[in-house]
């Protein structure tokens, strides 16, 4: 492993481990919630469904939510799209944030929100 990879990692872990405890958690929630009901999302989207669920759930580093995706992705729930585009949160003043894969999304329950009926074919009995 490069020492630069090295690095990164032990930055990443570092401000895992300092990042508020309820905090994490509730950041991971958010992060499994926003897989399961978007295809792709960033982490601007985890923050606004933090503030909407969790609004009194703060960290002193938000730079922790680096390490909650990398969680997320280790679990199986998300995975790096490579694709970018620029924040919409203004504390980031527009840098380029990562785009990420839902491995969880739930076809069928969003099928359910949209239309009211299951894309699943149930049998009529006869």
């Amino acid at each position: 492993m490069s020492e630069v990879i090295e690095t990164k990692d032990e930055a990443i872990d570092r401000v895992e481990r300092n990042a508020n405890v309820k905090w994490r958690v509730a950041a991971y929630k958010a992060c499994c919630l926003c897989a399961q009901q978007w295809i792709e999302f960033s982490t601007d989207d985890v923050w606004e469904l933090m503030d909407a669920l969790f609004p009194d759930c703060r960290t002193h580093e938000p730079r922790a939510m680096g390490a909650i995706m990398r969680q997320a992705a280790r679990a199986g729930k998300i995975e790096a799209s490579g694709k970018y585009f620029k924040s919409r949160r203004p504390e980031c003043h527009g840098r380029p944030v990562a785009v990420w894969d839902s491995l969880t999304f739930d076809h069928d329950a969003l099928m359910v929100e949209l239309t009211g009926m299951s894309s699943i074919k149930k049998e009529i009995p006869a």
